[in-house]
């Protein structure tokens, strides 16, 4: 359960319905899932996209990220995600430093983040369950992992 240091969260993944669809001017959508990452406190939302190892590397841009993508090893059957913070208000997402590991088989997560201007550093390891289908017609997550009782989240 919860370490009594260890900031509450929970993530949310959602099968891509647009994987292998190509939009625009060739942008193909690789991701295998979508998904959120909330924080209880601070409020804080992130936005992760699954991929695997490969298309992961591929899309890295920062010397952080190079960094992240030498110490972590390729893993089958486990996907990759860089994170943002999304702004609720501006919907605009911003890259943080930090990464999430899902492992398909397992279902075992591993989640860093380092957000300086949220006044997040953390690093979780969670395990994710399938989800029940939402009567109410909202979409459902298919995975759900979390560190906390989400009956207490506003």
């Amino acid at each position: 359960m919860l370490n009594s240091n260890q900031t509450e969260i929970a993530v949310r993944l959602y099968e891509n319905q647009t994987y292998g669809t190509t939009y625009g001017k060739g942008l193909f959508r690789k991701a295998l899932f979508n998904g959120s990452i909330d924080i209880k406190t601070p409020c804080t939302k992130y936005v992760i996209d699954l991929f695997n190892y490969d298309d992961w590397c591929n899309i890295a841009k920062t010397s952080e990220q190079m960094v992240i993508i030498r110490d972590v090893p390729q893993q089958d059957d486990t996907l990759f995600s860089w994170i943002n913070r999304y702004d609720r208000t501006t919907k605009q997402k911003t890259l943080v430093s930090g990464f999430c590991s899902f492992d398909c088989d397992s279902k075992d997560m591993r989640i860093m983040i380092l957000d300086p201007v949220a006044q997040i550093e953390d690093v979780w390891q969670i395990s994710a369950k399938p989800c029940q289908a939402n009567t109410n017609g909202l979409r459902s997550p298919q995975l759900l992992a979390t560190n906390a009782d989400l009956t207490a989240w506003a």
